[in-house]
């Protein structure tokens, strides 16, 4: 049930996301004639192509000139921020006060225009002071017809803006393209001036960096016009009345390719069609829900198969009568399969079912958020047909070990229990022989894949060594759960019998521990993977961006700024860097900084071990990983000095010498004045100072934002001059923590229903020995005793796949991830940094991490899943039980009751 209901809810939501796509698409297109759109693949420029050629109201393209075309609407988006109202909670999605908006040009037949007006009018013709706006933000801003806000494009998003009024109110954009913008409609006159804003805000941007040679004036120029130039997505055409459709959609074809462009022109639905095919045709979320579906799949397998096993053990005495009354082979075997596809058509029914309950409930609650109306449940016959066929299937396969295993009962031979395999028979040999084969050519694979950087080989390689480990696991799991059961000798006699149980049947257990045995390495190979490449990346970023956050202060800015700004919560250490000179680094004047090494050693990390230790001392300079010199000459306003360089990992970062080597070169700190000094004749006067910031433990992603406007304000600068890669470090964690929460939760799926067949084998063997357990209470083992002995047996079953899935995924996700992670980020210096010297440490805290969580779900777990057996054991009365007759001991569960018995 379990397994057939993740496949069939991977392909449910596939369906349900293309028909909600084809919904959202066929909304967007709806009001059109015809449409306009780039050929799938084309590039960026064919967009920009495409809105050249579409012209605009007051300019229109060759397509307007097309008999029997009305209007050809460019649907062209300009990027602005949206003024957030005073006190709103949390920072911008475009700058500190703002909010990311699209601005959509509003067509001349306002008819074209998707979303229904909820209040208000289109803006007017010509109009540069009126927008429309979505319904969702109106009322999040506290804005209605005839309101006014402001709204800020470009470099010059921190400037007043353009204030607006809000002339119409409308529904809310389906437009996949559109979800999680503001949607604003303007006239073309709006967003041609507000182009030209942006396009100022680059230009003052330029004009702030410094001079610029002709050359260097042209390639801005270029830059900033590509930057603010007009793309459509797509052109809706609005037909003249009695206009024939496909004439003009063919003439407008041919318009199209006069111009070079790669178009196609199609009808709404038809374009519909073809962008969802060209956004669904690899869906990736359905291929990643569907293998972990298929993880689970197989552990159900497993799982069946199992239990079929223990069904054939038990029933081998009605087998054997069956035999003796003239049933053959074929027939017994037929009834055993045929049970099992009734056990699976039922399961794969109830799965399929409870699937499309849960999308359907997901889907629902989706459409009611606003924005997401468009989001459709659609179960097709196809997903529906395959789960429940797959159900079926793997059912039937995963019995038929045990439906062959049923017609190895002859009459005579019906108490006699199949050998199991075992080192002394033909069938360990064959599984010592091949899974030994397999285990290395997997290993060897393995290891190959990891040290020449080919993860595919890896990949394969590991999955081959793990079946290798599956096959091998009859013939050493038992030994191993019957090792480690020493450990239950101190409880006594169920201690001592619970150890006995678990190995009673080798090939039981080596089943169940397989099942286990999947789970738990994935899980622990994706929690050690995951927590190593996350260390590995924190150590490069840390060796590449050796600085969380850089301030440029003005030029009075000195001590002052630094002591506020430290003081600041989320600020770990601050140090202030004054400019002191200027040296030759890759031929190019550069300013040399100086800084207290105390407090320098505090804000820069990440340095290669060696280079660590000698940072600060006197007479070295911090340098660039470019400077490839053992020593820099450094000129100061009184002489020049020679010092030893101290080699970090980061291209970015600015030379930095010591404070008093800095003094000894004539640089006038001000000490005791407040000052921050002055390097007048050095070549560096127009550096100003700054700080260099340590970001305080617990800082996130979210309060960067916040910690950046605070620094800003501390240090009397704009928020421009606060930068740092601080902010991919956080990005990165995140992403890492996300996908590990993902990824442990649907592989959890495959651990509980391992758990479940945990529980299926303790109720079996609880019935299959009620007998025994019936003898042990009347000699005196107490109810709480019995109910121990099974929880005992489903610790050590369970302890031991969690510690051999464990190692395994330790191995797996330690050895072969971190190795891709490194090699992909070469060059890196090739000694290891001060963060990487605790690299070892961190990885080993990682995998016990993986450990942990994987022995608390895969072992306590099970002593918990043991309760509905040990409640049947234990409630067993002593006597009737007693009077079961001994050769009855292996039928089903029906026939060991005592009433049924005494009734036959």
């Amino acid at each position: 049930v379990i397994g057939v209901t993740f496949l069939a809810s991977a392909l449910l939501v596939g369906s349900s996301s293309t028909a909600s796509l084809r919904n959202s698409l066929g909304a967007t297109y709806s009001r059109a004639d015809l449409v306009i759109a780039p050929t799938p693949g084309a590039d960026y420029e064919t967009r920009t192509e495409l809105a050249a050629v579409a012209g605009s109201s007051a300019e229109p393209g060759p397509f307007r000139d097309v008999d029997g075309v009305q209007e050809a609407y460019p649907h062209v988006v300009t990027p602005v921020g949206v003024k957030r109202p005073a006190g709103r909670d949390g920072t911008g999605t475009w700058g500190p006060d703002t909010d990311y908006a699209q601005v959509v040009t509003a067509p001349q037949d306002t008819s074209l225009v998707p979303e229904e007006l909820v209040a208000g009018r289109h803006p007017a013709a010509g109009s540069t002071s009126e927008i429309v706006l979505d319904e969702r933000t109106a009322r999040d801003f506290g804005l209605d017809v005839g309101s006014g806000t402001f709204l800020m494009s470009g470099m010059a998003a921190d400037s007043a803006g353009r204030k607006v009024t809000v002339s119409g109110i409308s529904g809310v954009s389906q437009d996949p393209n559109a979800i999680g913008a503001i949607q604003v409609r303007a006239d073309a006159a709006l967003t041609d001036l507000l182009k030209a804003d942006a396009a100022a805000g680059f230009q003052s941007a330029d004009a702030a960096a410094g001079e610029l040679s002709a050359e260097e004036q042209a390639a801005q120029a270029e830059m900033t016009e590509a930057m603010t130039a007009d793309h459509a997505e797509h052109v809706l055409v609005r037909l003249e009345p009695g206009a024939d459709r496909d004439a003009v959609a063919a003439a407008l074809q041919d318009a199209a390719d006069a111009e070079g462009l790669a178009v196609t022109v199609a009808t709404p639905d038809v374009q519909a069609q073809q962008q969802m095919a060209q956004m669904t045709g690899s869906n990736v979320f359905v291929w990643v829900l569907g293998a972990f579906a298929a993880i689970a799949l197989l552990v159900t397998a497993l799982v069946i198969a199992n239990t079929f096993s223990v069904l054939v053990a038990q029933r081998s005495r009605d087998l054997a009568l069956q035999r003796a009354l003239g049933a053959s082979r074929r027939q017994v075997r037929g009834s055993v399969l045929a049970e099992a596809a009734i056990i699976g058509l039922i399961g794969a029914g109830i799965g399929v079912a409870v699937a499309s309950g849960l999308v359907a409930v997901l889907v629902a609650w989706g459409a009611t958020n606003e924005g997401f109306g468009f989001l459709t449940f659609e179960a097709a016959p196809r997903d529906v047909i395959v789960s429940v066929a797959v159900g079926v299937l793997l059912t039937v396969i995963a019995s038929s070990s045990a439906a062959v295993a049923a017609t190895r009962v002859s009459p005579l031979e019906a108490m006699r229990p199949a050998e199991d395999a075992a080192l002394g028979n033909r069938a360990g040999a064959v599984r010592l022989v091949g899974g030994a084969l397999l285990l290395v050519a997997g290993a060897a694979g393995l290891v190959w894949g990891a040290a020449n950087i080919n993860l595919g080989v890896a990949v394969a390689g590991g999955a081959v060594s793990f079946v290798g480990v599956l096959m091998l696991a009859v013939l050493f799991v038992p030994a191993a759960v019957s090792l480690v059961g020493q450990a239950a000798r101190p409880a006594g006699v169920p201690g001592r019998m619970a150890r006995l149980n678990a190995v009673r049947n080798p090939g039981r257990t080596a089943a169940t521990a397989a099942a286990l045995l999947i789970g738990t390495t994935l899980v622990a190979m994706m929690l050690t993977g995951g927590r190593t490449a996350q260390v590995q990346m924190d150590t490069i970023f840390r060796a590449e961006f050796p600085v969380d956050l850089q301030v440029g202060l003005t030029a009075d800015g000195g001590p002052d700024e630094r002591d506020r700004v430290a003081a600041l919560d989320g600020v770990g250490a601050a140090a202030l860097l004054l400019p002191a000179g200027t040296a030759d680094v890759e031929d190019n004047p550069t300013a040399v900084y100086a800084a207290d090494p105390a407090r320098l050693r505090e804000v820069v990390a990440g340095l290669p071990v060696g280079e660590a230790e000698r940072l600060g001392e006197p007479g070295t300079v911090l340098v660039p990983n470019t400077v490839e010199s053992q020593t820099l000459t450094v000129t100061g306003p009184e002489g020049s000095r020679q010092f030893d360089t101290v080699l970090s990992a980061s291209s970015a970062l600015m030379p930095v010498i010591p404070l008093e080597d800095a003094r000894a070169l004539g640089l006038d700190t001000g000490v005791g004045t407040g000052a921050t000094g002055t390097s007048e004749g050095s070549g560096a006067a127009e550096a100003t100072p700054q700080l260099w910031l340590q970001a305080g433990e617990g800082i996130t992603l979210d309060g960067l934002q916040e910690l950046n406007t605070a620094v800003a304000q501390a240090a009397g600068v704009s928020q421009e001059q606060v930068s740092g890669e601080l902010s991919v470090r956080l990005l990165f964690t995140v992403i890492i923590d996300g996908m590990l929460m993902v990824v442990t939760a649907l592989l959890a799926v495959s651990v509980l229903i391992a758990l479940i067949g945990v529980a299926n084998t303790l109720s079996l063997s609880a019935i299959e020995r009620s007998r025994e357990n019936s003898l042990m209470r009347a000699l005196g083992l107490t109810r709480g005793g019995l109910r121990g002995m099974l929880a005992l047996e489903a610790v050590l079953i369970s302890g031991v796949a969690a510690l051999i899935g464990c190692t395994l995924g330790t191995v797996y996700g330690g050895f072969a991830l971190p190795r891709q992670v490194r090699r992909e980020h070469d060059p890196l210096p090739r000694r290891v940094d001060e963060a990487g010297c605790r690299h070892a440490h961190s990885c080993d805290q990682a995998a016990s991490g993986g450990i942990h969580d994987g022995l608390d779900e895969c072992v306590l777990d099970p002593a918990r899943h043991h309760a509905s057996p040990g409640r049947r054991t234990q409630c067993r009365a002593r006597d009737p039980s007693l009077a079961v007759d001994h050769s009855r001991q292996h039928l089903g569960a029906a026939d060991v009751d005592p009433d049924h018995h005494a009734g036959r």
